[in-house]
């Protein structure tokens, strides 16, 4: 078996065949002390996100909740997987009261956004992790973004059960076809170095210039449909400059060759492992890629009542075959030229711009919103409530990033009064 071969084994030795699919999402979040300034992420003489993190790690060492550290002391809630909507929010709701009762008793708050609004990155304190600082030392020679997206932003991020190879290969493709429609819906990165950024999409920005080799859309790598997706995406995988590798202890160390050399020259020892597959598919930052699930990546963090908005609209859209078929019926019968246009247009929060077959931006993402909404009828779980509301909101009052900058233009109020607490 080659190579390309095991990847492609790795990324599917977890489907779940007929069974139901479940959903896991990771939320991060920013934290600030009462001087309104981010908290420390290393150990220190005042509480810092590594002290956050054991504490949380330690209420909840005996559940399937997951908690880690982002490279600029962003907090990561990963929940267990479930199959309905409700049971993850109320998991949700478990996570949120635990770290809140910690930061109300050290004076701290949480913020739940896509780009932290006050700093530059050079005021964030980088995570002390040879990891980190490899992929550190690999942003200053790429993107001109690089160190915001480690620092600085914060998303939602959900995960699906892979249920065979072609359900991966449609599912990849529906969701990277609808880059655009989530990056607007779920935008929610108003401000930079406390200054309004007007229709700038800011979050999507920092990723589209963080590093061309691994980020962006899956159609900026070639691949621009479901047939045969899953072996392009091996092909991509293989090719991309490895940031690190680990060596036979699991220990962290530089590469200077591409993630496919590094493979190669362990498989041809015999000495390829799972793990080295894992750390292979972890350098990969595209808008949805896989590991063993499917992992939509391109939602900004939302206030934390509006969590669940992104995981109904997605949900909605790929578990009705029905639904699935519409919409691989109207990807497909998009041109190279009107896809790749497309996908452009997530630049900005313009919804008058004009996508595919002539129709405007905001009545593409009106279509995809009302299919979702019929698609989770179809589900039968209730869970219409937790998108319809919030895209109400967003058609008739923007998206959250505009709705705040227009609140700053109009309150008394600084931007640190008016987001944080």
């Amino acid at each position: 078996m080659s190579v390309k071969n095991r990847l492609k084994s790795y990324i599917l030795s977890k489907s779940i065949g007929n069974k139901t699919r479940k959903i896991g999402i990771e939320v991060e979040c920013f934290i600030f002390d009462k001087n309104k300034r981010r908290i420390p992420v290393n150990k220190c003489d005042t509480f810092s996100a590594s002290d956050l993190l054991e504490e949380l790690n330690l209420n909840f060492k005996n559940s399937a909740d997951q908690y880690s550290l982002e490279p600029g002391g962003q907090i990561e809630w990963a929940s267990p997987v479930f199959e309905k909507i409700q049971d993850l929010d109320n998991a949700l709701s478990r996570h949120k009261h635990s770290i809140d009762s910690i930061l109300k008793r050290e004076g701290l708050q949480s913020l739940y956004i896509g780009v932290d609004p006050f700093n530059d990155p050079s005021d964030i304190e980088l995570i002390n992790h040879k990891k980190y600082r490899l992929m550190n030392s690999n942003m200053e020679k790429k993107g001109t973004l690089g160190k915001w997206m480690m620092r600085n932003t914060s998303s939602i991020q959900i995960n699906y059960d892979i249920k065979s190879e072609k359900d991966l290969e449609e599912t990849m493709y529906i969701f990277d076809c609808l880059h655009p429609v989530l990056s607007y819906l779920f935008c929610y990165s108003p401000f930079r170095n406390g200054e309004i950024i007007h229709d700038l999409n800011f979050r999507n920005h920092i990723w589209e210039n963080t590093d061309n080799d691994r980020c962006r859309s899956l159609i900026n790598h070639g691949i621009s449909g479901a047939e045969g997706l899953l072996d392009l995406y091996c092909d991509f995988v293989y090719g991309v400059p490895s940031i690190f590798k680990i060596d036979n202890k699991n220990n962290i160390q530089g590469s200077n060759v591409s993630i496919g050399e590094e493979l190669n020259k362990k498989y041809l020892k015999g000495e390829l492992r799972e793990e080295d597959i894992k750390v292979a598919l972890h350098q990969i930052f595209t808008n949805v890629r896989l590991k063993t699930l499917i992992e939509l990546r391109d939602i900004d963090c939302l206030p934390i009542e509006y969590s669940m908005a992104p995981v109904a609209f997605t949900s909605g859209l790929i578990n009705e075959i029905s639904i699935r078929e519409r919409l691989l019926d109207v990807f497909n019968n998009w041109t190279l030229s009107e896809k790749i246009s497309w996908n452009k247009i997530a630049s900005s929060l313009d919804g008058n711009k004009i996508g595919p077959n002539n129709k405007k931006f905001i009545d593409w993402i009106k279509f995809f919103s009302e299919l979702s909404l019929e698609g989770l009828a179809k589900r039968g779980f209730g869970e219409e409530k937790y998108f319809s509301g919030f895209f109400e909101n967003i058609i008739s009052n923007g998206t959250f990033s505009e709705q705040f900058q227009k609140k700053a233009v109009k309150s008394n109020k600084t931007i640190e009064e008016l987001i944080l607490k």
